[in-house]
């Protein structure tokens, strides 16, 4: 059987390939998650938490999935759009959500559908392109 790269390295590289988007993806998940926390009764402490993940897969789903690499001011512009969109989708959800479940479901919910909407879209377009 093969080597595989040790976790650290693999780590570094999935960080440090694409600096600018895990640097806005990064920044951009805590501003989300201080800005909700200021109102603790708008999202549930597991909501802010996941919709702070989700801005972070950003990251990933540019990393692996998105077929085009941009400059990194492009790129920084990209993570921030897909974010936006992330954050409406993960809250539009959770709201539509827990009209008809409860708080749980709500948020495991809205954190697949921002999530499996950020992936299925970079997949998406890589198949189109």
């Amino acid at each position: 059987m093969g080597e595989s790269a040790p976790l650290g390295g693999r780590l570094r590289a999935d960080l440090t390939d694409n600096q600018s988007v895990t640097a806005t993806a990064i920044g951009l998940a805590l501003v989300v998650f201080v800005l909700v926390s200021l109102d603790s009764e708008f999202l549930p402490v597991s909501a802010e938490f996941l919709l702070s993940l989700s801005m972070m897969d950003t990251a990933f789903a540019y990393d692996e999935f998105w077929p085009v690499e941009y400059r990194p001011a492009y790129a920084a512009l990209w993570t921030l759009l897909f974010g936006f969109l992330t954050a409406g989708v993960f809250v539009g959800v959770y709201e539509l959500a827990g009209l008809q479940t409860g708080d749980t479901v709500a948020v495991y919910g809205a954190f697949l559908a921002a999530v499996g909407l950020q992936f299925g879209t970079a997949v998406l377009y890589a198949r189109i392109r």
